[in-house]
């Protein structure tokens, strides 16, 4: 007999099906979502407990904007991110912007899926600890950069030039140059060879978002 209620975010169909069942398995009811709409549907229809939340949800709201909303009307509800982002600064978001007393947890740092149903048990009993704040970890990847200079790294690792992000950021190139010279000096890449510079700087942030050139 299921005794609480799960909806599961994630725009992942395979991913999406193990976290169920895997919920499921742990004496969870579940249902799923693709994106932050459908997840709207599934809160309306069944007042789920908890959610387990990616961040990235494809077109539309992010997790970070279902959660702001859902923190707004359901304020009870225990809320477990689960994502590749680091932390909030890869979507846009600092960590006070989040709803307070989540979990947040990188996929690729569960070791097995017993991490994820100790989060919600802790999500659900207002118990979360250090270890289950992966976004708050000094050791994430590129932890040192401000958001603003994870916004232009990602710029930079989408291909634009330093003109076309200060295009973008409405600012000067002069500028970029600087934010993009210190953002260089903080991952320790040599700032004399230009080119190689920017290529560096790009797979660094790729492999901490979790992403591949194709995703950037």
């Amino acid at each position: 007999m299921f005794s609480r209620h799960v909806v599961v975010v994630e725009d992942e169909a395979l991913l999406r099906d193990l976290i169920a069942k895997t919920l499921e398995s742990s004496g969870f009811e579940v249902t799923t979502a693709a994106n932050a709409a459908d997840a709207a549907r599934a809160f309306k229809a069944h007042d789920p407990d908890a959610v387990v939340l990616d961040v990235e949800l494809g077109p539309g709201p992010t997790g970070f904007d279902f959660a702001e909303s859902l923190h707004k009307t359901a304020p009870d509800v225990g809320i477990v991110f689960l994502t590749n982002l680091p932390d909030a600064r890869f979507a846009g978001r600092e960590t006070k912007d989040l709803p307070s007393k989540i979990a947040y947890l990188r996929k690729s740092q569960l070791i097995d899926s017993n991490e994820l149903v100790d989060a919600l048990e802790a999500v659900l009993h207002d118990s979360v600890s250090g270890g289950q704040r992966h976004d708050l970890a000094s050791s994430r990847p590129l932890a040192a950069l401000s958001k603003k200079q994870i916004s232009v790294l990602q710029l930079l690792a989408m291909g634009y030039t330093n003109a076309q992000i200060a295009d973008k950021r409405g600012t000067t190139v002069r500028a970029v140059e600087g934010i993009v010279s210190r953002i260089f000096q903080a991952l320790d890449i040599d700032v004399q060879a230009e080119g190689n510079a920017r290529v560096e700087a790009a797979a660094t942030y790729l492999r901490a978002s979790g992403k591949s050139l194709s995703d950037a």
